[in-house]
């Protein structure tokens, strides 16, 4: 303070209003830093991902699943939450959950919100974690979501997410003051985990990827015993219409709807591809005619989008 009394010089009343200024910013900047280290002396969060770090020394951690919206919402961005982000997978996705959890002693909340993922499921496998744990495979018992395995995971760490964090599962709850009502509900409760011996900074494995160039041979959709399918858009009504015809060009089915993700899981449910790269094909040509209906752009099959 008297450094910056020397830059700053005191006006005629004998006040220093500037230097007291810089001195609270100079605080506030200090005291942000401090927050983001836990009691394990680590930088925290310790593994990266779609967050954002509120106070570290709060003691509720907010998952808002796939609902990313959920995270700008002002009246969640609470002192009283130390991290509030997303999660797509029940695998590695909930893997850096526990570690960025457990790396932190002050965390003894974890609240789950927002919408389910249909494929993944990661908020029914986190209920099913914390009230069947998981099997000598590591797979979270009862969990439905596509490969919920916390492979990389010692048991120890699992064991200790499990003792440190008390659930709360608002899995579908997108109404920002609900949500807030329960952070409310929790914000007196103030103690740390005193069993905090493991930590998180020795966690995932280090990850080997080998590098694939895009690329590949196409394999012909007339090639797929299931038969093909035609895909149209209705801009005025903001639909998409797939039709499928068998290999002999005789109709099929017809499916409409507004999502690109619920019209493929509708193919895929009822086995009308038998090939992933037809799979896939359909995948990116219902994601552009959605893109289309949304942005009042000319959809055409096999082809780039345009103005309307």
């Amino acid at each position: 303070m008297h450094f910056l009394a020397r830059i700053f010089p005191s006006n005629e009343a004998g006040e220093n209003p500037a230097a007291v200024k810089m001195f609270h910013l100079m605080t506030k900047v200090k005291e942000r830093f401090k927050s983001r280290r836990t009691e394990a002396g680590n930088q925290w969060p310790l593994y990266p991902g779609s967050y954002t770090v509120i106070n570290a020394q709060a003691n509720i951690a907010v998952c808002t699943l796939t609902s990313e919206n959920l995270i700008a919402t002002e009246d969640l961005l609470s002192k009283n939450v130390a991290i509030i982000g997303t999660v797509m997978t029940s695998n590695l996705g909930i893997e850096k959950i526990i570690l960025n959890i457990i790396s932190n002693p002050h965390i003894r909340y974890f609240l789950l919100c927002g919408k389910e993922s249909p494929i993944f499921k990661v908020g029914q496998a986190f209920d099913c974690l914390f009230h069947y744990g998981v099997d000598k495979d590591k797979r979270i018992i009862n969990a439905d979501g596509y490969f919920p395995v916390l492979n990389n995971l010692p048991m120890q760490k699992i064991n200790h997410f499990l003792k440190q964090v008390h659930f709360i599962n608002l899995t579908n709850e997108k109404q920002g003051h609900v949500i807030l009502q329960a952070i409310d509900d929790i914000k007196g409760k103030k103690e740390i985990f005193k069993d905090f011996t493991v930590g998180g900074s020795e966690g995932l494995k280090e990850e080997v990827i080998s590098e694939i160039k895009p690329g590949g041979r196409r394999i012909p959709l007339d090639y797929d015993q299931k038969g093909f399918f035609v895909i149209t858009v209705d801009n005025p009504k903001r639909e998409i219409t797939v039709k499928h015809y068998y290999k002999d060009n005789r109709a099929g089915f017809m499916i409409k709807g507004h999502s690109s993700e619920a019209i493929l899981l509708a193919i895929l449910d009822n086995d009308l591809v038998s090939q992933m790269s037809h799979a896939g094909y359909l995948g990116a040509e219902l994601a552009k005619a959605e893109t289309a209906i949304k942005l009042g752009l000319k959809y055409t099959q096999d082809q780039s989008l345009k103005k309307g």
